[in-house]
C-alpha cells in the first residue's frame, strides 16, 4: 500500500506520542492489559514500513518492552 509522506509523518507522530505514553504510564507488569493497543500500533507501523518508511524508535522501544513483559507470561 503507498501512502504520502504526509500521512506517514502524521501516522509516525502518532505512534511516537502513543508509545511515551505508555512507556511514562504502564508498568511491566501491567503491560498484559494494553495488548490491544499494541496490536493497533502494530498496525499503523506496518503501514509506514511497507510504505518504506520508518516507525520511531518510540514505538520501536515499547514493543520491545511489551513484548519481553507481556508475552513471556503467557
Amino acid at each position: 500500500m503507498k501512502i504520502d509522506p504526509t500521512t506517514a509523518n502524521a501516522l509516525n507522530e502518532l505512534l511516537r506520542e502513543l508509545a511515551s505514553e505508555l512507556d511514562l504510564h504502564y508498568e511491566d507488569d501491567a503491560f498484559q492489559a494494553i495488548e490491544p493497543t499494541i496490536d493497533a500500533m502494530k498496525r499503523a507501523a506496518k503501514l509506514v514500513t511497507d510504505a518504506g518508511y520508518t516507525a520511531p524508535e518510540s514505538y520501536q522501544h515499547i514493543v520491545r518492552r511489551f513484548e519481553r513483559n507481556a508475552l513471556s507470561k503467557r
